[in-house]
């Protein structure tokens, strides 16, 4: 099948698919990955016959989200450990791997996958994908900052290639190199950059100094964006900035924003089965509603995910987007073991984010949250603000009334010249021994 790129997509066949066709592509991709993987000895063919799992009886979407059991890294983990294997779910030969890695490991032991050539075919084409919705265009100059050891940074060069990108600056992303990064830009002059929200902010922190030469678009990950935020980062510096969210250390997929801004299109239905669940029970969540995100990769051979939990809280988009796509959209809401608790209220960081989008105190800063063995009865909040560390009294004041009245619980604010990162990631809940302001 050819592909036919215009202006808004890169692939307008696969990204306009309608809901029945994707449907249909999903039910037999699904049936195809249960054969595949019963054909062997790994450990989702042992998860399966354990449960009374046959394919037989898995004929739609809806049957194998109903008999096939949830999957969790930590039951890789136990895999790992009780076999002795790295990679206990591989479903091939290894003489078939044509691309392996560690996960970045930022959520515990590193964890492995590994790719076929159909594997590493079909996923660069679905990030090729993201980086055009994300206004990438051929013969821009690309700036790529990411993890340089994980099967992602190769998977994502192979795709600004296939879009038409040749110049290609590789890097990784740790904000303690952001001097090293702004030299880069302005001898290099990058056209296009992707890199994580907090280099980006540190990279655009000082009013004064863009530090951006060239660029024009920017994809980010590792958080989302406000859309008073990201009308900062336009009218300041003239920056089109489009965010993704997803798994690259696992999936190397992801779900990416549109032109529209109206939450992340998760691309390559046709490829993967996402599903939003309840993370107490398994059990689905009305469209609509907050729940954790769950990944199937049916396309995979090397090392599919089923049914995988991600420990994302998601919520999915309703109504049709105006760019004329039709994957599902959603908007990423965080990790869901982070929150804390002030005042009686659970406070997640992706409600203080969008808080202090809305005013200019606050906007485009990074921050952390401080969790208290118990309740303190506030937000205790920190908030980096290296390029002007006087400023005073007036603008905590002002950050304080705005988020309490959003959140509806008294908020503590102190400024801080930098909070602790894991990789790219400012860790955005934190304990009081990792305060840079206690008390």
């Amino acid at each position: 099948m050819a592909v036919t790129i215009t202006s808004r997509y890169w692939n307008e066949h696969a990204e306009t698919l309608s809901r029945d066709q994707i449907h249909t592509m999903q039910a037999a991709g699904l049936r195809a990955l249960l054969d595949h993987i019963m054909a062997g000895d790994n450990m989702y063919s042992r998860r399966l016959k354990a449960a009374g799992v046959d394919p037989a009886d898995i004929h739609t979407p809806e049957d194998f989200t109903a008999l096939v059991p949830l999957t969790s890294k930590d039951d890789l983990r136990d895999e790992m450990q009780s076999t002795g294997q790295a990679m206990p779910h591989l479903c091939v030969p290894r003489s078939e791997i044509r691309l392996a890695g560690p996960s970045a490991g930022t959520s515990g032991s590193s964890t492995f996958q590994a790719f076929t050539a159909a594997d590493l075919d079909t996923n660069i084409e679905m990030i090729a994908r993201i980086q055009w919705a994300g206004g990438f265009r051929p013969d821009d100059v690309l700036f790529l900052m990411t993890t340089p050891f994980a099967p992602w940074a190769h998977i994502v060069r192979e795709a600004a290639k296939r879009i038409g990108i040749n110049w290609i600056i590789f890097d990784d992303h740790v904000v303690q190199n952001i001097n090293r990064y702004a030299g880069t830009i302005e001898n290099l002059r990058p056209t296009v950059m992707h890199c994580g929200l907090s280099t980006l902010r540190s990279l655009t922190a000082d009013p004064d100094q863009t530090r951006l030469g060239d660029c024009h678009h920017v994809i980010v990950s590792g958080a989302e964006l406000g859309p008073e935020a990201r009308l900062e980062f336009q009218n300041r510096l003239g920056l089109e900035v489009t965010t993704i969210s997803g798994h690259g250390s696992d999936f190397n997929l992801f779900a990416v924003e549109c032109d529209q801004h109206d939450g992340d299109h998760w691309i390559g239905e046709e490829n993967v089965l996402v599903e939003i669940v309840n993370p107490d029970t398994g059990l689905p969540v009305a469209r609509g509603e907050i729940g954790e995100m769950v990944i199937t990769d049916f396309y995979r051979r090397a090392t599919p995910h089923l049914r995988w939990r991600t420990e994302d809280l998601f919520v999915e988009k309703t109504g049709a987007c105006a760019c004329g796509r039709t994957g599902r959209r959603f908007t990423c809401l965080g990790r869901a073991s982070n929150r804390v608790t002030a005042g009686g209220r659970h406070i997640h960081p992706y409600q203080v984010e969008a808080s202090l989008a809305q005013i200019a105190a606050g906007r485009n800063k990074e921050f952390a949250l401080v969790r208290h063995k118990g309740d303190p009865g506030f937000l205790d909040l920190r908030i980096v603000n290296a390029a002007r560390p006087e400023t005073g009294n007036t603008a905590v004041e002002a950050i304080e009334t705005h988020l309490g009245q959003e959140l509806g619980t008294r908020v503590r604010v102190r400024f801080v010249r930098e909070l602790s990162m894991v990789g790219y990631k400012t860790l955005r809940v934190i304990g009081p021994e990792m305060d840079p302001a206690p008390d």
